[in-house]
């Protein structure tokens, strides 16, 4: 049997571990329960806050910074519910901010989503209303509505082409697009050969194309090349030394000094013009001169020629006198 003193020291050790436990969960609790808390409100109209608990988070984009303090509905206004907030004292929580219902996963459990805000707008003070924002179940249903009214319209629309004048004008149509294409295969295959040999030209051009592509590119890759070359550098350089001799040279003065150099040749030729018309006549009768000159040489040369004994004994004429008859 257990003795008294056991019962003693056992009742001692439950008393310590339980105090130890509270001491321990009142020191991790009591930088939560004593924190400084800045309180917000919320009011939904007309919106389901299923889900959504006291003691529930308040998320900053995402970063937890409260929890929801108190849900009830508005004594003066069934169809608002307020929901009381405190959120970490400090919080800058603007005029433009907005309170929106989202939920955690697959879970069903909710949580206030504060997002927006600027850095121009004001900060809200503590006590304020915070913006109702959307809820998910309201973009669920606006979204619901929009996709059933554009249901309605498609069911509509396929009702008013689905009626007896369309039907048969859709047939009409339908025969007509089958005739085209009777047509069209008919003049396929009666140009077949002739579309084959178009396509077999079209890739020959196109090998042509290519290959003068090729030959373009080679063309600009060497044309690049000899831009780049330091032949083409050096010849620059070389123009560039010739044109600053060239200014160096002062080529005005030399123009100056040619256009003198011709004067003079023009005087000159002037004078010279001057001086064939004052002797022109004297020239003229020297050439004539000079002509029978030649033509007496002509003729010595053709007696000689002809009788040689001319040079010793000098000539005779044709009919030369008698001798006798002198005496």
């Amino acid at each position: 049997m257990i003795s008294k003193a056991q019962k003693i020291r056992l009742g001692v050790f439950i008393s310590a571990a339980i105090l130890i436990l509270l001491a321990t969960l009142f020191a991790l609790s009591m930088n939560r329960l004593f924190q400084e808390k800045d309180i917000y409100y919320i009011a939904y109209k007309n919106v389901s806050l299923s889900g959504l608990d006291a003691g529930s988070s308040v998320k900053y984009l995402g970063l937890n910074v409260g929890n929801v303090k108190n849900i009830e509905i508005d004594p003066r206004d069934i169809s608002k519910i307020i929901v009381t907030i405190s959120i970490k004292k400090g919080t800058p929580v603007k005029k433009d901010v907005k309170a929106e219902i989202s939920t955690i996963g697959i879970t069903g459990i909710k949580v206030i989503e504060l997002s927006g805000g600027t850095n121009e707008s004001t900060l809200l003070k503590p006590g304020s209303y915070i913006q109702a924002g959307k809820s998910l179940t309201e973009e669920i249903t606006g979204k619901a509505e929009i996709i059933g009214e554009k249901v309605e319209l498609l069911l509509n629309n396929l009702i008013s082409l689905t009626n007896r004048e369309n039907r048969s004008k859709v047939l009409q149509v339908v025969n007509q697009i089958s005739a085209i294409s009777t047509k069209l295969d008919n003049l396929l295959r009666r140009n077949e050969t002739r579309i084959n040999s178009s396509l077999v030209n079209l890739d020959t051009s196109l090998h042509y194309l290519s290959a003068g592509s090729k030959s373009a590119f080679t063309s600009a890759r060497s044309l690049e090349n000899f831009i780049n070359s330091d032949s083409l550098r050096r010849t620059l350089d070389d123009v560039a030394q010739i044109a600053e001799k060239l200014n160096k040279a002062n080529i005005y003065n030399l123009d100056e000094q040619l256009n003198l150099a011709v004067a003079k040749l023009n005087h000159l030729l002037q004078n010279m013009d001057l001086f064939i018309a004052h002797n022109l006549n004297s020239f003229n009768q020297s050439i004539d001169q000079l002509n029978e000159t030649i033509r007496h040489l002509n003729s010595a040369a053709r007696q000689i020629d002809e009788n040689p004994s001319v040079l010793i004994g000098g000539s005779k004429p044709d009919n030369p006198p008698d001798e006798k008859l002198e005496q």
